[in-house]
């Protein structure tokens, strides 16, 4: 405060050359930044060298357009960099199934997909607070599909938002798998060109395809009634369950090779059960199993509490 009274009391006291100066300077300075912004702008447009394009977006998605002489009345929002980052990233790599929008009366982008209704829209909305960072946020259901940060290049996928958005409101809606994979393709392939370009760590949780990838459980000790119940409903669809031989827990074996473990994983008598999925090709999660086997859906979304595969607890409540 007292840097402000002092401030304004020079102002007072100066010359009309030095109010003069001091206004002129204060035009240049504001649009100065306004030039050093459109540069970015270009880089964020039209580079085609990742890390240009990397570090263009983490200055843009904080960067401070407006002056105390020079205000834009036409600027998109910090978190649309986010957005335009991630659709020039996809574009790079041929990928063009996100569609970027821009509202009727305002510079605010959105995501559409080819393979979804208009009603569903994906943006970024910034953590404001000391964690920084975005999520990648569907307006419609208010599910975060992921966080990102770009400066720790750190991506975590969210395993209640997928469920909640592409199983609870699209799949047992009448929406095709085709098209539900058609946008799950695109964000996979978000997350791998993160990681493959730019060396992001990334937790693609509940879409991991990888064979060694444990999908920890909500409920660390899982109660074996829950496990009887996969029994059962297995048995009602002409498949078996054998016991794990990967310690207590279940085994069930899927057309096309595809073998479903849920066990308990813990050591030093700590329980920790985890569910894990094997195929020759590596290419199949969770999250595919649960979208192309009802009873194993089913048996999933009734047990939700105690099944549902956790995410980060840092960026996921």
């Amino acid at each position: 405060m007292a840097n402000d009274e002092t401030t304004k009391i020079d102002a007072a006291t100066l010359s009309t050359h030095g109010k003069l100066s001091m206004f002129n300077q204060g035009l240049k300075s504001g649009l100065a930044n306004g030039q050093k912004f459109t540069e970015l702008m270009d880089q964020l447009i039209d580079t085609t060298d990742g890390e240009t394009l990397l570090q263009a977006a983490r200055t843009l998605s904080d960067f401070k357009l407006d002056s105390a002489y020079v205000t834009f009345p036409h600027q998109y929002q910090n978190a649309d960099y986010y957005l335009i980052f991630m659709s020039r990233l996809l574009s790079m790599h041929d990928d063009e199934q996100a569609i970027l929008n821009t509202r009727a009366h305002s510079e605010s982008l959105y995501h559409v997909f080819e393979g979804l209704s208009d009603d569903y829209t994906f943006l970024y909305q910034v953590v404001d607070n000391e964690n920084g960072g975005a999520y990648y946020h569907e307006q419609t259901t208010g599910e975060n599909l992921f966080y990102v940060h770009l400066e720790r290049r750190l991506l975590r996928f969210n395993s209640r938002a997928f469920t909640n958005l592409f199983i609870n409101k699209l799949l047992l809606k009448g929406v095709g798998t085709d098209q539900i994979n058609t946008v799950l393709a695109t964000l996979i392939n978000f997350g791998h060109y993160l990681r493959d370009d730019f060396g992001f760590n990334v937790d693609f949780n509940i879409l991991d395809v990888d064979n060694a990838a444990k999908y920890e459980l909500r409920e660390a000790n899982l109660s074996g009634e829950v496990v009887d119940k996969l029994f059962v409903t297995a048995a009602e669809h002409d498949y078996m369950l054998q016991n794990s031989p990967a310690g207590h827990g279940a085994e069930i074996q899927l057309p096309g090779s595809l073998v479903v473990d849920v066990f308990d994983a813990g050591q030093s008598q700590k329980a920790d059960w985890v569910i894990t999925v094997h195929d020759p090709e590596q290419r199949v999660s969770w999250f595919d199993v649960l979208l192309h086997f009802d009873f194993m859906r089913d048996w999933y979304l009734e047990n939700i509490d105690a099944l549902e595969i956790k995410a980060d607890p840092l960026v996921f409540a």
